[in-house]
């Protein structure tokens, strides 16, 4: 890797990864961080929590282990301290905000616009403290990165971060997921699936109400909720259907294949997305794909998904109606779909990245 000046230390905040849970922010984080380490051999710097998973300590990378199990504001002292006795030229954080002591370079990366546009999402005690301390590390980040056009806006215009600073760098799809079969089970009961931290952003009372409605029209459904759960979502799941609901909670990424290609349709019904990394995928495995008709899963499906207005159950069933119905139109969706989200790759994710970086390290030297 060739930089102005000379090697550079880039340190990656990866202490967001957790060893009971694997969200879209955490598969971001040890996605990139392995694309990172192939493409810039020798000089990524992780910083980890001591009970990281496997997915984390095997990468091969430099690490180094937080005092902390817990996500707790030590941390702010902390990372600063470790990533400059680890002699780190630049310090990315992948979710969280840069803290304030550090005053080398600094790349942060900001994966939606919920706390300023949905806050009625997130916990008080995340208001309370990571608003702050966004305002804040957003003035003085050198790059900020986000994973789609759609999160850019939202940014710029709820945010106010400087467009100049903005780097749109996509998730990738892992070819896992482009090489699972389908295997729809013949005589087996279908099911429709659901991907995601089970939490109020994710709107899934309205794919309930939705999944009541197909049952009552005399559709034999069942309803598989992939993810672990979230603060604040007390599902209530009615009677009638409950029999029909399974929550598995979070799975691996083998399993999480074998779910998407068995699935009749997979359903993403979130209010608001930076990405939507589980509809990508359900289009690599080749599942008819259903989703809310917002701006950054318009971005990742195009025309290859169908869409229902958030909030609305009726139009979300007659949609997923239309998806198992079938037909030409959904073989077609079908076939477009897994090609066109062939474009997301970690390879290309991590390229993009470096971009960002090479691109400040040139102006501090």
């Amino acid at each position: 890797m060739l930089w102005p000046g000379g090697p550079v230390r880039i340190a990656l905040d990866l202490t967001l990864v957790r060893p009971d849970r694997l969200s879209g922010v955490e598969r971001y984080a040890i996605c990139l961080a392995s694309a990172l380490a192939r493409r810039a051999p020798g000089e990524i710097v992780a910083f980890r929590r001591p009970d990281a998973p496997p997915a984390v300590t095997s990468l091969p990378i430099e690490q180094h282990v937080a005092p902390f199990r817990a996500r707790v504001p030590v941390d702010q002292a902390w990372l600063p301290a470790a990533a400059l006795a680890a002699r780190a030229d630049l310090l990315h954080t992948l979710a969280f905000p840069t803290p304030l002591l550090w005053r080398r370079r600094a790349a942060m990366t900001v994966h939606d616009a919920t706390p300023w546009l949905h806050p009625e999402t997130i916990s008080r005690g995340m208001q309370l403290y990571y608003r702050p301390l966004y305002a804040q590390a957003l003035r003085r980040a050198a790059v900020v990165f986000t994973v789609s056009e759609a999160s850019r806006h939202d940014l710029v215009a709820a945010a106010d971060v400087p467009e100049a600073k903005i780097r749109v760098t996509p998730n990738g799809v892992d070819p896992l997921f482009f090489e699972a079969a389908r295997s729809l089970s013949p005589g087996a009961r279908p099911y429709l699936l659901g991907v995601g931290t089970l939490e109020p952003r994710k709107n899934l009372p309205t794919l309930l109400d939705a999944f009541a409605r197909l049952r009552t029209s005399g559709r034999d459904l069942e309803l598989r909720l992939v993810g672990r759960r979230g603060w604040a979502e007390q599902l209530r799941i009615e009677s009638a259907i409950a029999p029909h609901v399974r929550l598995t909670g979070a799975v691996g990424d083998a399993e999480l294949a074998a779910l998407y290609a068995g699935a009749a349709c997979f359903v993403l019904p979130s209010r608001y997305e930076g990405f939507g990394l589980p509809l990508a995928e359900a289009l690599a495995v080749g599942t008819p794909a259903v989703a809310s008709d917002i701006p950054a899963l318009r971005e990742v499906a195009g025309d290859d998904a169908i869409y229902a207005p958030p909030g609305d159950g009726a139009a979300l069933a007659r949609a997923i109606g239309e998806a198992l119905d079938g037909g030409p139109e959904t073989a077609r969706r079908v076939e477009r779909g897994r090609e066109r989200v062939r474009r997301f790759s970690w390879e290309a994710c991590a390229a993009a990245t470096l971009a960002g970086y090479r691109e400040v390290l040139g102006r501090a030297r």
